[in-house]
């Protein structure tokens, strides 16, 4: 029967053979996980009219999907004089279907707009047009998570009269709140 020290000896070379000491391992050569990435970001200019360029798509979309459905349902269409913001906050303030309908439809079409494009491609119409790009940190297009985090800061930069937009004129990377909420930048495409 063999002694409890050669006991304790084998068990000690059977764990160093199946665990490897990582005191008496050579040291892994260092590669560097992150690379620097040298980008351009965007002016606000170029960031204004990539906005107004998906902002008219949008609401031309919203407004062919609301005029269908108007015809189709059999409501009375306004005239053209009538057409213009007070008639859409006159329509909500009567609790309008078609107007309450249109601003949900505009406000859901928003928001898969810029999940689908910015979000997983990293522009949109408007933002290809305009030859910039939306990157996160890494300088991958954003992705799902962090594209839903931009779209519902985008909510807090425009609401108070637009300023977390503004903030993009004197940002020294000329990233809006909802960029730094969001952990994106908008940069020149190549």
């Amino acid at each position: 029967m063999p002694s409890a020290a050669l006991l304790r000896k084998i068990i000690a070379v059977s764990l160093a053979v199946v665990i490897p000491s990582t005191a008496a391992a050579a040291p892994a050569p260092r590669v560097p996980s992150d690379r620097v990435m040298r980008v351009r970001v965007t002016g606000f200019a170029r960031r204004l009219v990539s906005a107004a360029v998906d902002a008219c798509i949008l609401l031309v979309l919203t407004l062919a999907v609301t005029a269908m459905t108007a015809l189709i349902l059999g409501t009375p269409m306004p005239r053209s004089k009538e057409i213009g913001p007070d008639l859409l906050v006159a329509g909500i303030l009567d609790r309008s279907p078609m107007a309450v309908g249109a601003i949900g439809l505009f406000l859901g079409l928003t928001v898969l707009y810029q999940l689908y494009f910015a979000s997983m491609s990293g522009q949109t119409i408007g933002m290809r047009l305009c030859r910039i790009r939306l990157i996160s940190t890494r300088g991958r297009p954003p992705g799902p998570v962090r594209g839903l985090i931009r779209v519902l800061a985008m909510a807090v930069s425009v609401l108070p009269g637009g300023l977390g937009w503004l903030w993009a004129i004197f940002d020294r990377e000329h990233r809006a709140l909802h960029d730094h909420l969001a952990g994106t930048y908008v940069i020149l495409d190549k």
